[in-house]
């Protein structure tokens, strides 16, 4: 294996799929005594990184100020310089440009494309065209990979494919402290005598959570609890779900949680009887499903997008036609059902197939592999 110094380059590490991406690689890079570097304006997930073997570099590469992009890129080019930087493996559009203020590029850029993106007028297509102006590109699925090379008249045998990865040893089906879920359960006010329905996913608009309480109208005098979870820092958006959730008179099955951290987000998996995703377009991935497959719990999903992917070798069950909510409703009813022996056997044949398929050590090697064979 050849040596190598490596830095990650993203706006900031708070939450979400993509900054848990680059802080596992980031802590597998350095555990394999390879240089591991991150630039970021930091957040709240550098906590979780091995400052023993990755080096966090604070910068303000957050920001979509042009005029300021190149002030940036200078530090940044420094940074670069001043450790032997072999790769830089940019994550997000607008740190993507700021690779564009560097004129003499001794290293090899390699971007992923975490999404396809809005591309819905010229500016929003010139901006997301950063993540191509690299040595090598990499797609979070599939579905990315087809897209990206439409949209940009790429070549798809240049797009590399690499699978997100989930933690399964992390997220299993064992309660590791009676202890622990006994004190989320308090501190939540999650029910015994309730069926708990979950909807994860980031408080934005296209994630779907205002149009699924369509669904839970459906639902007002059953024993069911539905709770939404994701980061909230979309404070309209939120302010706007809740304001739903009063005017429909669903409080009383309807509960808003927001963020979580890592141990807390395990405990509600635990406790929930069924999962949904159905966001209102395609997602480039939705580490939320594997997790939750993982867990060997039943998630519905919209059929599209990277979730097909996960999915597509499952039972039916997990699927459900996009934006169909008589189906969805159709299959809620019918997972509720299900005896503790269907549900186990379902859970056991997913839980195998996210280890074998999406498992965060399959994503880890596939990307030092990728990173060796782009340095030959």
């Amino acid at each position: 294996m050849k040596k190598f110094n490596l830095l990650q380059l993203l706006p900031a590490l708070d939450s979400g799929g993509l900054e848990q991406g680059t802080v596992d690689l980031a802590n597998f890079i350095g555990e394999n005594n390879l240089g591991s570097f991150i630039v970021s304006k930091g957040g709240l997930m550098e906590n979780q990184l091995d400052q023993r073997t990755t080096k966090h570099i604070k910068l303000a590469t957050h920001t979509k100020n042009f005029l300021y992009m190149p002030f940036v890129a200078n530090k940044l080019n420094k940074i670069i310089n001043n450790n032997a930087i072999d790769i830089v493996h940019v994550r997000s559009r607008a740190p993507a440009w700021m690779l564009q203020f560097i004129n003499k590029k001794n290293f090899k850029s390699v971007s992923t494309f975490h999404n396809v993106y809005g591309t819905s007028n010229f500016l929003k297509r010139y901006y997301n065209k950063s993540l191509c102006k690299v040595d090598h590109i990499i797609a979070i699925s599939q579905y990315v990979k087809s897209q990206i090379a439409k949209l940009y008249n790429l070549d798809e045998n240049s797009i590399n494919v690499i699978y997100r990865g989930i933690d399964i040893d992390y997220f299993n089906s064992e309660i590791n402290s009676e202890d622990v879920l006994a004190k989320f359960l308090y501190k939540y006010e999650i029910p015994s005598d309730k069926k708990i329905i979950l909807y994860p996913g980031r408080l934005t608009d296209w994630k779907g959570q205002i149009q699924f309480l369509k669904i839970i109208e459906n639902y007002k005098n059953d024993k069911k609890m539905f709770y939404f979870i994701g980061d909230n820092k979309n404070k309209s958006y939120y302010l706007k779900l809740i304001k739903e959730i009063k005017n429909k008179n669903l409080g009383h099955i309807c509960k808003v949680i927001g963020n979580l951290n890592k141990q807390d987000l395990k405990m509600m998996y635990l406790c929930s009887d069924l999962i949904i995703s159905a966001p209102l377009k395609p997602e480039g991935f939705g580490r939320i499903i594997s997790e939750s497959l993982a867990m060997k719990k039943i998630i519905l999903c919209y059929d599209y997008g990277g979730a097909k992917e996960q999915i597509k070798s499952l039972d039916n069950i997990f699927k459900v036609e996009p934006n169909n909510q008589k189906e969805l409703i159709v299959k809620i009813d019918k997972s509720l059902e299900f005896s503790k022996e269907n549900i186990s056997n379902i859970g056991n044949k997913s839980r195998k197939y996210i280890i074998d398929n999406f498992s965060k050590k399959k994503m880890l090697e596939n990307y030092l592999s990728f990173y060796n064979s782009i340095l030959l």
